[in-house]
């Protein structure tokens, strides 16, 4: 986009205001109460009440368990992107792994935890290289992060928890709809449409879809996705519902996946500073990607408070890649101004089929004084992952001045040339399976709540014909008390498992399949909600210990199973809706995470060490101005784990980096046009900007590589919306 267009969005900004960028068909119908304050009708759960923590409706101020929501209108509201871009707003979570590089990918911590993504209460299965599924932001109706283990409900997962999305479904409602279209710099475009309505009294029905692309910060990058959705619910207010859901998502183009060296980004170079324009691949690499997933969501009520609840999916992903990329290191690493890097070269062919069931009967009855929730499940998991691959050499480049062309692209892992070393690569398939019961029993009596929970798992997974077998009781034990006056202070205890691959030397030499890693947390905390308002404020401090990491065995090329990690840290979130039409959002955390064993410290590598977000918007309700919205945020990061340097000459030692710290700001402006007159109705214009001071920053560095990242500059999108 030249500087001239730049220009002119930004003028077009400053007379823009509008309502989100596409406004979710949950945002259909306005009434007006007595004192003229507008009410959105949604057809949505409650901002502050969540189902992933315990798969039933709970408030969260009842949870006694970290979790946060993003709902779909601050989605669209904040002319967000992606996932990685919803997670800024989450306390705990450090977000944009691979900053600008990898939009193709939703890599974040949890916790300073890898963590697993679920859809619609089931996992998403990625490939074991490069086949991983992504669901695009315009299929959303809401993003809920469950903090900790939470494998008691789900099963093998991460000690820093996971990321429950929901998917939009049909409303009870006769016609909706909306469209928008949006466009921003670096050619950033997106076109959405959803509709939606009553086929008969108990039919419902859903279509919507997306297409979308932009240019990368990196030369030649180039991202373009179509998506499309369709779901059907028969029997709607009856005590029998079936919905299903289809998607198809077809991704020609998955922009870059590069790195930049870190001397010249992280490490000063007396060359100067690498652009963050600067791509070490060539101008022909590729990144191809098509996933397909079927939906069935059965609900029965068989009355007096008992229910049953059905979920099944199969999911279909495939990619195909070739790139050239950096390798990170200098060529001569002896030179004071190294401006020449060594590159490699890879391209991959893959599918990645996955099965998921989860079959859920709940009911709640009295004994004496208590009230329980009872659920009881059985769920099952099952994931196939075909690949082909190679990786090879390339020729250097130079970072300052590059040129390109010196070296073709591989199309196929045939086409994968030798390096410096010989071509490693072959085909690959990998077969798992868990399958899991659990039962959990939710005990209320007068403030007082307590969860009990318990799951056994049973997993299987084979690869390279080596099968390894593992399962593990998890369970959790959490209790909560309300006050009257909105105080709700708890504690909790629950506990993780994740299988592990290959084998290992076990302590009386002998060579076996590695055991299950195993997480455990306490949380304690407090939640405190404004009687009669919406105004929620929560607090928690945890701690977790993961146990049974590999680690680098007694003999060359072997590993053993000893290696232990702890995160801890504290965690504030707020969210206020205040008099006047301002609405605040604020997330703090701050967390140390460490290698109690000191024996595989890279496992660290893009762990943060917390940081805070403020969000304010002001959008009065009446007077001159009603329908105007003006907001804007802060994102603070603190520095992240970046792991050691050595290239055989520099940055020698056990030496800990962690990347700088970095401070962005964003801003808002809304406008609804329907005020202006009811020939307007329904039409709305928004303008979006991030990091509006285009700061220069890295998002992560894994230094035992010699990679950096460099985080998004700035970004300003426009968007026109129509909804009815």
């Amino acid at each position: 986009m030249s500087n001239h267009n730049f220009r002119r969005l930004l003028m077009l900004g400053t007379f823009l205001a509008a309502t989100p960028a596409f406004a979710d068909a949950t945002d259909m119908a306005d009434t007006t109460d007595g004192n003229g304050e507008v009410i959105v009708v949604t057809g949505d759960r409650p901002r502050n009440e969540a189902t992933s923590g315990t798969k039933s409706a709970t408030p969260l101020a009842e949870t006694p368990q970290s979790i946060s929501v993003v709902t779909s209108d601050q989605i669209v509201g904040l002319g967000l992107q992606n996932l990685n871009q919803a997670l800024r707003f989450v306390a705990g979570v450090t977000p944009e792994q691979r900053g600008a590089s990898a939009e193709v990918y939703d890599q974040f911590k949890l916790r300073g935890f890898d963590a697993p993504i679920f859809l619609d209460g089931l996992r998403q299965f990625p490939s074991t290289y490069y086949a991983v599924p992504q669901v695009d932001v315009s299929r959303l109706d809401r993003i809920e992060v469950i903090k900790g283990p939470a494998s008691v409900l789900y099963g093998q997962s991460s000690p820093g928890g996971l990321v429950a999305q929901s998917s939009k479904l049909p409303l009870e409602r006769d016609l909706y709809g909306a469209i928008a279209g949006t466009y921003g710099n670096y050619d950033l475009f997106r076109l959405d449409g959803d509709v939606g309505g009553r086929a008969t009294d108990t039919i419902l029905w859903r279509v919507y879809g997306s297409y979308n692309g932009q240019h990368g910060q990196q030369r030649f990058g180039y991202r373009r996705r179509l998506t499309g959705s369709a779901a059907v619910t028969i029997g709607a207010g009856t005590p029998t519902s079936l919905t299903l859901l289809g998607n198809y998502s077809h991704d020609p183009r998955n922009g870059n996946y590069g790195v930049f060296p870190a001397v010249g980004t992280f490490f000063d170079n007396a060359a100067g500073r690498i652009k963050t324009s600067f791509y070490g691949g060539e101008p022909d690499d590729f990144f191809k990607r098509n996933q397909a997933a079927a939906t069935y969501i059965l609900n029965h009520a068989f009355g007096d408070n008992w229910a049953f609840r059905a979920l099944g999916r199969y999911q279909n992903v495939t990619s195909k890649l070739g790139i050239v990329y950096t390798g990170g290191f200098p060529t001569d690493v002896t030179q004071a101004a190294p401006t020449l890097f060594d590159r490699a070269s890879y391209s991959t062919a893959e599918r990645v089929q996955g099965w998921a069931y989860d079959n859920q009967l709940s009911g709640s009855f009295a004994t004496g004084p208590l009230t329980h929730r009872i659920l009881l499940g059985v769920d099952r998991q099952v994931a196939h992952s075909d690949v082909a691959f190679a990786f090879g050499g390339a020729t250097p480049i130079d970072a300052y001045n590059p040129v390109y062309g010196t070296v073709p692209t591989p199309r196929t892992p045939a086409e994968v040339r030798p390096g410096a070393f010989p071509v490693f690569g072959g085909t690959a398939d990998a077969r798992q399976r868990q399958q899991g019961v659990y039962l959990q029993d939710q005990i209320a009596v007068g403030g007082l709540r307590v969860t009990l929970s318990g799951r056994q798992d049973w997993a299987r997974s084979a690869s390279a014909g080596t099968v390894e077998k593992s399962d593990k009781f998890t369970y959790r034990t959490a209790a909560l008390y309300r006050f009257d006056f909105g105080l709700a202070p708890y504690v909790s205890y629950a506990t993780s498992f994740q299988p592990s691959s290959g084998n290992v030397i076990r302590d009386d030499g002998t060579l076996g399949p590695a055991r299950p890693t195993t997480g455990k947390q306490i949380e304690a905390g407090a939640k405190y909600q404004v009687p009669g308002t919406e105004i929620l404020v929560t607090a928690a401090w945890f701690r977790i210990t993961q146990d049974g990491l590999l680690v680098p065995g007694p003999l060359p090329n072997t590993s053993a199973q000893g290696g232990k990690f702890r995160s801890s840290g504290v965690e504030v979130e707020a969210s206020a809706p205040l008099p006047g039409g301002f609405n605040a959002k604020l997330a703090f955390s701050q967390q140390k995470v460490r290698d109690l064993s000191r024996a595989n410290v890279a496992n660290l590598l893009g762990a943060g060490r917390g940081g805070t977000s403020f969000n304010l918007e002001w959008a009065p309700p009446r007077g001159p101005v009603a329908g105007l919205a003006l907001g804007g945020a802060v994102r603070y990061v603190r520095g992240i784990n970046a792991g050691s340097y050595a290239d055989g000459v520099r940055y020698f030692g056990d030496v800990e980096y962690r990347t700088p710290s970095y401070t962005v700001f964003d801003a808002l402006l809304r406008y609804d046009l329907g005020k202006l007159g009811p020939r307007l109705e329904g039409l709305s214009l928004a303008v979006n900007a991030t990091n509006i001071f285009d700061k220069k920053y890295l998002s992560s560095c894994y230094l035992n590589y010699g990679w950096c990242w460099y985080g998004n500059r700035r970004t300003v999108q426009g968007t026109i919306g129509y909804r009815f």
